[in-house]
């Protein structure tokens, strides 16, 4: 059955600390799965959607770890690819007092080696969203890749680029890739901390116009602790986000993108249509969703499964 929802790039073994602190005084880590494309198709596969991942990891331990992780969570990996010889990247987290995150990446980049061959055509056709981030643009085989799914999509086209560390890709390079694929995005969201990497824009606000003027739909900008503001052609505004008790702030944009994706999915109008104040709602739920990941260790720990007592059902 193809997936509703098939999510394009790099998947990652995060090592979450089992305390606060420097890497240097970290004691232990738990294994968990990473890579925000990971973290959002568990998210989506969390809330009831059908959800595939389209990745390249290695042929090791780790590689068949984040397997089996996806597929204990619900997510399709047919095209979850195993490259032979490579190592799968790793991450090492630490948490500051306040459960903001750092990162410090080893092992492979296999997710680099995604190509055309990687991509179903059928697939896309049938999926009704086909979403990606900035790390599947690190190559061009993998910038082909996508627009290759992209001419295929049989739905909507949605972006969440996120950061992209400096030597992945000179930063002219990737200006121009992100801007052919964002360019053909009916969704894009971002970090309020990613809008002038993207936009030129500090300002959320005229942030999201910018991307809205480069062909989106629908483009919303996450404020953390604030919440979320969007934009449309004719419109926008805010949603807040409920207080919560910060544990680890790792995957929260993943975790609110997810349930956006979720609610879109079931749409039956396209993001331009959509009644404003249903999509209020739609973002409500996904501002929610969001907090309650930052009140558990791990990216995906704390999004809550369908069933649970999730809110905005």
């Amino acid at each position: 059955m193809t997936p509703d929802i098939l999510v394009f790039g790099e998947a990652l073994v995060d090592f979450v600390p089992t305390r606060r602190g420097r890497l240097r005084n970290v004691s232990g880590f738990e294994l968990h799965s990473g890579g925000a494309p990971g973290n959002v198709a568990i998210g989506c596969a969390r809330l009831g959607a059908r959800a595939g991942l389209v990745s390249v990891v290695g042929d090791d331990e780790f590689g068949h770890f984040l397997r089996h992780a996806f597929q204990t969570e619900g997510v399709d990996v047919q095209q979850l690819r195993h490259a032979a010889g490579q190592r799968t990247g790793l991450c090492f987290i630490t948490l500051d007092a306040d459960g903001e995150r750092r990162f410090t990446h080893r092992g492979g980049a296999p997710e680099t080696l995604l190509n055309v061959g990687d991509v179903d055509v059928a697939r896309c056709q049938g999926s009704r969203i086909l979403q990606f981030s900035a790390g599947v643009l690190r190559e061009a085989a993998g910038v082909e890749a996508l627009h290759h799914a992209i001419d295929h999509a049989g739905g909507l086209v949605c972006a969440d680029p996120g950061t992209t560390p400096r030597h992945w890709v000179e930063p002219k390079v990737l200006a121009e890739r992100l801007a052919g694929a964002l360019g053909r995005c009916d969704v894009v969201k971002c970090s309020a901390d990613e809008t002038e990497t993207l936009t030129g824009h500090q300002d959320p606000q005229a942030a999201a116009r910018a991307l809205v003027a480069g062909g989106a739909s629908l483009a919303v900008v996450t404020l953390g602790g604030d919440g979320a503001l969007w934009a449309r052609a004719d419109d926008g505004g805010h949603v807040p986000s409920p207080a919560v008790e910060v544990v680890d702030t790792t995957g929260a944009g993943d975790a609110f993108m997810a349930a956006l994706l979720v609610r879109l999915a079931a749409e039956k109008e396209h993001p331009h249509n959509i009644p404003a104040e249903r999509l209020r709602r739609h973002l409500a739920f996904a501002t929610e969703i969001g907090a309650y990941a930052v009140t558990a260790l791990g990216a995906v720990s704390g999004v809550p499964r369908i069933g649970d007592d999730e809110p905005g059902r």
